[in-house]
């Protein structure tokens, strides 16, 4: 069934990219338009290798050009801001942005709204969506409907002889950019659901692991260490930490339940062997392919931007060699 959703949600999203770009273009201004791309993740960041695949693919399929600026170093945002400011200036025909955070980048947007600029977040939005900032559509993740789903199917569904008592759930959420919105907001539907079941706050524990590989190894591998009774995992971003762990501790596969977002070879790695329950997968594809859909269309035809969910779907031992086939994710 699991299989099956992932599917029906791709053909849905690639049905619904297909219906756009039939469209007729009614302006027909035969123009090469600019649109760049403005990313708090950092160049070292293997998911957004995924994400800029997809806005090559977009730019050359529409004849559009642009350049994706992300931060020599991951979660720069003071870079970021700056660069939103430096691309402001040479008025660009549309930006696609992230939004980390939740007030700093509101007057820029808006500064480019009130220009004429159009703009979209991608990946990553404000907590408060278009009250909370004058971007004009999201595309990507439901932040905290994920963080509440990563949460419910790991404990319902994905836990070694069934759901546990709450009382018997040790829960160690690691927090990969604590204050960044996409953050904060997986959290939040992380936290939602660990009360909803009833979990004691004693037994939960935020710890800040960084995006670094090699920190959140460590981090983990020593609260773990401290704290033998920690029976789930969950990540706000990718489960390497409590898979590296586990093993490096000489945990068995299953032992300590883990779960997190995102497709990248080591988590891939730690699904098969077992030590991952599973991932949910948002489809960085189709974050930095569908906003430039939706420009170039806004442009050519005056269509209104809309809100897209991305993807929700969870890869797991059951779907994992398929998945990794069709995206070629290598180990």
């Amino acid at each position: 069934m699991r299989k099956a959703k992932f599917l029906i949600v791709s053909m849905l999203i690639l049905a619904f990219t297909g219906s756009l770009m039939i469209l007729p273009a009614y302006t027909a201004q035969n123009k090469t338009y600019d649109f760049p791309f403005i990313s708090h993740g950092g160049q070292e960041n293997p998911f957004w290798s995924q994400v800029y695949v997809g806005y090559k693919d977009a730019l050359k399929k529409f004849e559009c050009k642009g350049h994706m600026y992300r931060p020599p170093r991951e979660g720069d945002l003071a870079w970021q801001l700056r660069t939103w400011k430096a691309v402001l200036a040479r008025k660009p025909d549309g930006i696609i942005t992230t939004i980390p955070d939740e007030k700093m980048f509101d007057s820029v947007i808006k500064q480019a709204i009130d220009m004429g600029i159009p703009v979209l977040s991608a990946n990553t939005d404000d907590p408060e969506g278009a009250k909370g900032n004058a971007r004009l559509a999201y595309i990507g993740q439901p932040l905290v409907d994920s963080g509440y789903m990563l949460a419910e199917k790991a404990i319902t569904k994905y836990f070694p002889g069934g759901p546990p008592a709450p009382q018997d759930l040790y829960v160690l959420l690691t927090m990969g950019a604590p204050g960044e919105t996409w953050c904060q907001m997986r959290a939040e539907g992380i936290i939602n659901f660990l009360h909803k079941y009833g979990v004691p706050e004693k037994n939960i524990y935020k710890l800040d692991t960084t995006m670094k590989a090699d920190v959140i190894q460590s981090r983990v591998v020593a609260y773990l260490a401290a704290h033998p009774k920690t029976n789930l995992v969950l990540s706000t971003q990718y489960s390497i930490g409590g898979y590296l762990a586990a093993k490096s501790l000489g945990k068995k596969p299953g032992e300590i339940t883990i779960a997190g977002f995102d497709l990248v070879p080591t988590v891939l790695d730690g699904i098969e062997e077992g030590y991952i329950a599973f991932t949910i997968n948002q489809q960085p594809y189709l974050q930095g392919y569908l906003p430039v859909v939706e420009l170039y269309l806004m442009k050519e035809t005056g269509i209104t931007p809309v809100d897209i969910n991305t993807s929700m779907a969870v890869v797991d031992k059951t779907n994992v060699k398929e998945v990794r086939e069709r995206l070629r994710v290598t180990k």
